[in-house]
């Protein structure tokens, strides 16, 4: 996870630090599809709230340090996702103090506003956590050891296994020590109570 949110925060920074000192204010990468545009936003994504940079700032914070005080609750992809979700808010979050607004430079045709590496990452965790939903790894999120998986019938950690044992079938039974006292102590009542019917089985 660390690995994951250090690469997300570098690699936003580092691109952000280009397009600040290019003096190109567009460049086209792929004709009619992509472009790299310099523009800067005080809100959220597509300009909303644009006026509530500071509070942005702090929810964005609170957000970060949840993640961070909860992230063992995270296995496998989901802690790869996390770190990329932390990288690149933390990233916007530095765009913020340093500057009072994000920086954004990548334009898709037909996407509706401009963004930067720290959005990419952000979205890329977000469906990686979503992957992980839908192939089963809620499980593990829940309490399971990190890379365990419960195999059909195997029993959670934690819990005794329910055994039925059959009351009135003794004949081959070898299960635990216990089980087998309160049957011979059965048997012993079932023997007593032949013996006080006047050797009749009852």
């Amino acid at each position: 996870m660390i690995l994951a949110l250090v690469l997300a925060l570098l690699l936003d920074q580092l691109t952000k630090a280009l397009v600040m000192e290019a003096k190109v204010f567009r460049v086209t990468l792929i004709p009619g599809i992509l472009w790299l545009e310099k523009v800067t936003n005080t809100g959220m994504a597509f300009g909303m709230f644009s006026s509530y940079t500071d509070e942005i700032t702090i929810v964005s914070t609170i957000i970060v340090v949840v993640l961070a005080i909860y992230h063992k609750r995270f296995v496998g992809i989901q802690r790869i996702a996390v770190g990329l979700i932390m990288g690149g808010a933390l990233g916007n979050i530095v765009d913020r103090i340093r500057f009072g607004r994000v920086v954004d430079f990548i334009r898709l045709r037909y996407y509706p506003a401009i963004f930067n590496i720290a959005d990419v990452f952000i979205v890329i965790g977000g469906i990686l956590i979503a992957i992980s939903y839908l192939w089963g790894d809620r499980g593990e999120a829940e309490g399971h050891g990190e890379g365990e998986r419960l195999e059909a019938g195997q029993v959670p950690p934690g819990k005794a296994p329910e055994v039925d044992i059959p009351l009135d079938d003794t004949e081959g039974y070898t299960g635990w020590e216990g089980a087998c006292g309160w049957l011979d102590q059965k048997a012993e009542l079932q023997g007593q109570e032949w013996r006080d019917g006047g050797g009749t089985d009852s």
